[in-house]
């Protein structure tokens, strides 16, 4: 009886379609060509394109601020040559654009309990064994604050 098992997953690059293969191969692409955009940029200039993107016959460079999009913008045509120049003969028109960074996360501050004067006048105007459910809701929120107190 052979008892070896065998694996149940993949490595991702062996399914069927070859998709994250295809995404690896046009990320590298983009790459190629953003140090080609780079190549054809002055140095203080070059290090803000931050991405490039090639649709259909345009080629589209991300940066970071309007200033730095308008100084790559006077660069345009050096830009289309140097692709011409690396074989890219289908990018016709460069347009910059401005990307915008993720916003930083900002942690929510540590909820704000009541005193502990407000969670006993609440315990005292509320009945526990009441039919009506916004009673026993407060009665309940009220237990909790008392909790929450307490530790």
């Amino acid at each position: 009886m052979d008892h070896s098992k065998k694996t149940v997953f993949r490595p991702a690059l062996n399914f069927e379609g070859g998709a994250l293969a295809k995404c690896l191969e046009q990320i590298a692409e983009q790459n190629r060509v953003l140090r080609i955009v780079r190549a054809a940029l002055p140095a203080s200039i070059a290090e803000h394109a931050e991405h490039c993107v090639i649709s259909a016959s345009r080629l589209v460079v991300y940066t970071d601020s309007s200033a730095w999009a308008s100084q790559i913008r006077f660069f345009q045509q050096a830009i289309l040559n140097k692709l011409q120049e690396s074989g890219q003969q289908k990018i016709v028109k460069v347009q910059v654009k401005l990307y915008s960074p993720l916003p930083e996360f900002k942690a929510s501050p540590a909820a704000r309990l009541p005193s502990a004067e407000t969670v006993q006048a609440l315990l005292r105007q509320v009945d526990e064994n009441s039919e009506d459910v916004l009673n026993r809701a407060l009665a309940k929120l009220a237990r909790t604050l008392s909790k929450r107190l307490e530790n």
